[in-house]
C-alpha cells in the first residue's frame, strides 16, 4: 500500500523525522510544527497519512478501535505497514534507522513506540511520543532493551481524560529502566498539543547526534 505523504526536504539534512498523526487527523497536522521543532533544518521530515478514512472528518485512522482498545489485527497491520514505509523512506534517502527519529501523537504515538520497541526492531536515533503509552496489544511483543542508550521524549497532558498521563509516565519509567535516555514532561492541557511541547521538543531534538 502506498501512503499519501507530506514531505519537508531540507538540503544537506543528515537525519530524518517521521511524524505519525493521531485519530481523525491527517498528514499536515504534525508537519505544521516542523519549522518550530527543527529551525536549524537538521532533519528532513516525512509525514504519512493513515490509510483508513474517518467518516465525517477530513482525517484518517491508523487502526480500528474497540471498547477494549486497539483491534489487534488492525494494529499489527499498521505496524507492518509503517515498518515497510519507514524502511523505504530511509533507503531512498540513503539513511539508516540510527539517523531517524520516529514521533507521533495519540494513535501515532502508540505506533511510534511499537515501531521502535518491537522485537527485532532496528535501533533508531530516538522516539518522540505525545499523549500515549506503551501499546498493549495481543500479538505484539516488545523488547524495550533494544533501544538502550537511544533518546526518548514522552509528553503527557495532565488533564488528558482520553489518555491518562499515568500511562505516558509508566512508558517513560519502563523505557528508562530498559536503558533509554528518557525525558518526560507534563503539561497543563487535555488530549492535544501546546506550543510549549514543541519548544521542549526543539530542545530535545538538538541532543540527537
Amino acid at each position: 500500500m502506498t501512503l499519501t505523504t507530506y514531505r519537508i526536504d531540507r538540503d544537506g539534512a543528515e537525519r530524518m523525522l517521521v511524524l505519525l498523526h493521531g485519530w481523525s487527523a491527517e498528514q499536515h497536522h504534525l508537519a505544521a510544527y516542523v519549522p518550530l521543532v527543527d529551525p536549524e533544518e537538521r532533519f528532513s521530515a516525512v509525514c504519512p497519512r493513515a490509510p483508513h478514512p474517518v467518516e465525517g472528518t477530513d482525517g484518517a485512522s491508523w487502526y480500528d478501535r474497540t471498547d477494549d482498545g486497539p483491534d489487534p489485527a488492525s494494529f499489527l497491520a499498521a505496524v507492518e505497514l509503517l515498518d515497510g514505509f519507514v524502511s523505504s523512506e530511509l533507503d531512498a534517502a540513503g539513511m539508516t534507522p540510527e539517523q531517524c527519529v520516529i514521533g507521533g501523537f495519540s494513535q501515532g504515538g502508540f505506533l511510534a513506540l511499537a515501531l521502535t520497541n518491537r522485537v527485532n526492531a532496528p535501533r533508531y536515533a530516538g522516539v518522540w511520543a505525545m499523549c500515549c503509552g506503551l501499546p498493549e496489544v495481543d500479538g505484539l511483543v516488545l523488547d524495550l532493551g533494544a533501544g538502550s542508550g537511544a533518546a526518548a521524549l514522552i509528553q503527557v497532558g495532565e488533564q488528558d481524560t482520553i489518555m491518562p498521563p499515568e500511562r505516558g509516565r509508566a512508558a517513560a519509567t519502563a523505557l528508562r529502566e530498559a536503558g533509554w535516555q528518557v525525558t518526560d514532561v507534563g503539561y497543563e492541557m487535555a488530549h492535544s498539543q501546546r506550543i510549549e511541547m514543541m519548544v521542549d521538543a526543539r530542545t530535545w531534538l538538538t541532543t540527537i547526534p
